[in-house]
């Protein structure tokens, strides 16, 4: 049986959880949202976090999963789901194709994964040596440039075409906020990445990016270990997802002193 929780609640500071804490960090940001769907079995194994119908749900499920739980997981997914007009949620490999086989077939609809992220942490950073230039934060007059690269990493991450100009309100307010930092070499601006969020025990960065000119060069992780040093200095561990599909992200992160967490699975149904 499945049961809401409050946003109060101690069940992400239980010990199974902080054990897979980094791979399913997200959560922690989905429970912060305005009104999300907080569901948990009642032997807390199982926990389903969505932030709005818009966003994917993402299901934690204690290793110690028992197979009756399975179909109680099963069963309890395509109930509180079944009526979105469209899914897409994230879990651990195994439980992604166990639940997305299981709704598929009852909506009578098909199912792919749309993504394929693997979690790391920093414990150590190391710093990259001979890389030029240093970490600023940019101003409003940079705007149509970060417009520009925001251009580019969605073009990158989801596949998605868009314009400088669409992404002109997105570039500042970020560029506004206080987490956002680029790289620069001399006066021109070459990565870019932002602290994306706090949990208690870690600081997730998110939106890396380097133009193709500028790639192969060091830049996004030297700007990566620099902010993984305000996030030690906050007292907690960075810590970021990244798209399998792109190995020289994965490559750069494990250089500058990331170590893999897991791996997650986006699955998306099309009817």
């Amino acid at each position: 049986m499945f049961i809401p929780f409050d946003k109060s609640s101690n069940v992400f500071n239980t010990k199974p959880f902080i054990t897979e804490e980094v791979r399913f960090n997200l959560m922690h940001r989905i429970r912060e949202s305005d009104d999300p769907i907080l569901i948990k079995s009642e032997n807390g194994k199982v926990i389903i976090a969505q932030s709005s119908p818009h966003h994917p749900a993402w299901i934690w499920t204690d290793k110690d999963v028992e197979e009756q739980e399975y179909k109680e997981l099963a069963d309890g997914f395509y109930n509180l789901f079944k009526e979105q007009d469209s899914l897409e949620f994230v879990a651990k490999p195994e439980i992604t194709e166990f639940l997305a086989n299981n709704y598929a077939k009852r909506k009578n609809i098909t199912w792919k994964i749309s993504m394929c992220m693997e979690s790391y942490y920093c414990p150590n950073i190391n710093f990259p040596m001979h890389v030029s230039g240093s970490i600023s934060k940019p101003s409003l007059e940079d705007v149509e440039i970060i417009s520009e690269f925001f251009g580019g990493f969605i073009q990158d991450c989801f596949g998605i075409s868009t314009t400088a100009d669409k992404q002109f309100k997105a570039a500042r307010s970020y560029i506004l906020s206080d987490n956002f930092y680029v790289w620069k070499n001399g006066n021109e601006i070459v990565s870019m990445a932002n602290i994306a969020h706090r949990s208690p025990r870690h600081g997730r960065i998110n939106e890396v990016y380097t133009p193709q000119s500028h790639r192969k060069k060091g830049y996004a992780g030297a700007l990566v270990s620099e902010l993984s040093k305000i996030i030690y200095n906050e007292n907690k561990i960075p810590m970021l997802y990244t798209d399998l599909s792109n190995p020289a992200s994965n490559k750069a992160y494990k250089n500058v002193g990331f170590v893999e967490c897991g791996i997650v699975n986006q699955i998306s149904f099309k009817a």
